[in-house]
């Protein structure tokens, strides 16, 4: 049942007004809680950008380097669903998989900024596995 919010009490007086009634959690239960903090850090990155900065494409590989040293890679299964649930460009998705992979298989990959993947992310994400 959906329940609507009436501003207005039964004497017609206006209630004060709640901005946050109920809060939905969409996010996927069977992620691992590290994967899902690592897609929550590269959710507040802009994806709606088809091509991220070169500050957010550090940030992302770091993330993923992060992620397969702790043993806990990303899978391309994981980035593309929440990629489509949260409405990111799809070219900047792609290429969040693409990074992924090539972390996950031990290709090399530069990460030109690594100052920019923070060591809070880390710990965030190392407390996590």
């Amino acid at each position: 049942m959906i329940d609507v919010y009436n501003p207005f009490d039964l004497r017609g007086n206006l209630r004060s007004y709640r901005l946050i009634d109920y809060v939905v959690n969409f996010k996927d239960k069977n992620m691992p809680a590290v994967i899902d903090k690592a897609l929550d850090f590269i959710g507040a990155m802009d994806i709606s950008a088809s091509t991220p900065s070169s500050m957010n494409e550090s940030t992302a590989k770091g993330i993923f380097k992060c992620l397969k040293d702790l043993g806990v890679p990303a899978s391309a299964d994981d980035i593309i669903a929440r990629g489509n649930e949260e409405g990111w460009n799809p070219e900047f998705t792609q290429k969040m998989v693409r990074w992924a992979k090539k972390m996950e298989s031990g290709e090399r990959v530069v990460i030109k900024n690594p100052e920019y993947f923070t060591s809070y992310m880390h710990d965030e994400l190392k407390a996590l596995v």
